[in-house]
């Protein structure tokens, strides 16, 4: 298994958290700035009421990555607008722009796309914790799936048995609409933030899934069984169901704050 993409944001999480979080032992001064004999105290006070920091509101930018349905191969991109004490934003993935863990997708998976786009609010307690509440469409495509079985022909009968191969290739496009709400933690610095969903429990609003048949001989007269062929389809669509509206966790963003 390869770990570079986690090691690379691993090292990006470091730098970032240093960057933004550790404060300067130089930036401690023994007498109040407005107190040192060597400074103007008219300059101070205009550069006292003219700072060009803020940690009470901006825009964030980030990229969000954790375990969620639409995120386990794709992280998200991240924009919002933070002033104290709420921040609205959205976060959208789509593993066809940007995917980790390509290869093992592929093996695990075959042919596939995963994503979503998520409308979030959130409310702070103090400065770093918070409720938020969401809006999100999570999706998964799957193509070419397959659905091969041998079976006997209803025609036959069992002493003149002859083996056929029902066979079938058809895709999946699966959608799914949930509200969320959950608590998470929040650290802003100069440089940028960081902040973790630390649970986002899901309640179903909305769920489809397309599938289009691409090829088949379930229905063919030699072996007349397409209602095995749906009953599969139907049970991989339950599934996919269930994958996509589960609950999410330990939901890390990091990124800019101006």
């Amino acid at each position: 298994m390869h770990l570079a993409p986690f090691k690379s944001f691993g090292r990006l999480y470091i730098l970032i958290y240093f960057l933004t979080f550790l404060q300067p032992v130089y930036s401690q001064s023994e007498l109040p700035i407005d107190e040192d004999p060597y400074l103007d105290p008219d300059g101070i006070k205009a550069l006292s009421s003219n700072q060009g920091f803020t940690e009470n509101r901006g825009i964030l930018i980030g990229i969000l990555y954790g375990l969620h349905p639409a995120l386990v191969f794709s992280p998200a991109l991240s924009l919002g607008y933070y002033n104290e004490p709420f921040a609205l934003g959205v976060e959208i993935s789509d593993s066809d722009k940007l995917e980790f863990w390509s290869k093992q997708k592929k093996d695990w998976l075959g042919p596939s796309r995963f994503g979503g786009t998520n409308y979030f609010a959130k409310y702070f307690f103090g400065k770093n914790v918070y409720i938020l509440g969401a809006y999100e469409k999570r999706f998964a495509q799957l193509y070419n799936r397959s659905y091969d079985r041998t079976q006997k022909p209803k025609e036959q009968d069992d002493n003149t048995f002859k083996k056929k191969i029902a066979k079938a290739r058809f895709n999946i496009d699966a959608e799914t609409t949930v509200g969320s709400v959950g608590i998470g933690y929040m650290n802003v610095g100069r440089l940028g933030f960081m902040s973790i969903d630390i649970i986002r429990y899901s309640f179903l609003i909305n769920q489809r899934a397309d599938v289009e048949v691409l090829w088949e001989t379930w229905s063919s007269p030699e072996i007349d069984s397409y209602e095995d062929l749906q009953k599969n389809i139907e049970s991989r669509k339950e599934d996919w169901y269930d994958t996509l509206d589960s609950p999410s966790t330990l939901l890390i963003t990091v990124g800019l704050f101006f």
